[in-house]
């Protein structure tokens, strides 16, 4: 059985004329947010989250600043969207890579937003005045569904809808939030019809992780929410089940950046980067990192770095 991954849809015309239009906004000399900032553009500080893929990617916008003569420091492994949201909104750092679905969910968790189109126009009315968001990558890293090959054949399973026929006789593991969220049980009921006992719910905090996937694996759960990245989709044999409902949001990558350092160079660059940027490769880039090979984040980047020619200037 073959797993079909999406790469994210392409942005019609007029969505992308508005992005143009508030890009150029986000971009005036008088940019809305506070606090203590450098006034030069070209010095800028790049975090990420504390996981693989979100290091991988700052580690890629890094390198590729710095190719074009930016001046960068990193911070990276800052933790929850929590905490570093209000980092880029008290200039702790400036450039953090982010998901729009996610994003956007952060907030406007009222939106009825799913589709790559939606997702962007309803970030662009959600965002605070300071910060702002480039365009995003064909990249795309989703929640899922999930199920095991062998369960996937047993029960004749392709889509989520699939599974609702079988309710009774599934347990799902995932974060707790996964038990209460609209883009979790709540929309999954509501969609498809699969409604999944208390009992039958297994909380695993690793965000689809090693635990999760042995959980999986083990039979102790039946199917698990995974990042549509993971490499133990593959490694684990696993099947994401179709989603045609939208339960869970477009996740296109896209660097979130404070207003007051956004300049046509920067754009230029990252840009250029997400342009780049696909689903296939954040995949081969965290399996490089956390597969058998195990190189650094930064041993990952550059790779990807130079095979797309962004180690030296834009044009150059």
């Amino acid at each position: 059985m073959t797993v079909t991954r999406r790469t994210g849809a392409a942005y019609v015309p007029v969505v992308l004329a508005l992005i143009a239009v508030l890009l150029a906004a986000c971009g005036s000399s008088n940019p809305l947010g506070g606090g203590e900032i450098s006034g030069d553009l070209k010095t800028i500080k790049v975090g990420s989250a504390d996981f693989t893929e979100s290091k991988i990617i700052a580690e890629i916008y890094a390198q590729a600043l710095e190719a074009n003569d930016f001046t960068i420091t990193r911070q990276f492994g800052i933790g929850s969207r929590e905490t570093y949201i209000p980092a880029v909104q008290d200039h702790s750092i400036d450039l953090i890579p982010e998901y729009t679905g996610n994003l956007l969910q952060y907030f406007d968790a009222d939106s009825t937003a799913t589709t790559p189109d939606e997702v962007l126009l309803a970030l662009f009315n959600a965002l605070p005045g300071d910060l702002s968001i480039l365009y995003p990558s064909p990249a795309e890293d989703k929640d899922t569904l999930a199920v095991t090959e062998e369960t996937a054949q047993r029960w004749n399973l392709t889509s989520i809808a699939d599974l609702a026929a079988r309710s009774p006789e599934v347990k799902v593991g995932a974060p707790s939030e996964f038990q209460t969220r609209y883009t979790g049980l709540v929309g999954l009921k509501e969609k498809y019809g699969l409604d999944i006992a208390p009992a039958n719910f297994v909380a695993i905090s690793d965000g689809g992780g090693p635990a999760t996937v042995q959980a999986l694996s083990s039979g102790a759960i039946t199917a698990a929410n995974i990042f549509s990245t993971s490499p133990a989709i593959e490694q684990s044999r696993l099947v994401v089940l179709d989603d045609p409902e939208n339960v869970f949001l477009a996740a296109n990558v896209v660097p979130l950046v404070a207003s007051q350092k956004m300049s046509a160079e920067l754009k230029t660059v990252l840009d250029a980067v997400s342009a780049k940027l696909t689903t296939e490769a954040l995949i081969e880039l965290n399996t490089s990192v956390e597969g058998n090979q195990g190189i650094d984040p930064d041993e990952a980047a550059q790779k990807w770095i130079a095979d797309n020619g962004f180690d030296r200037p834009i044009g150059g």
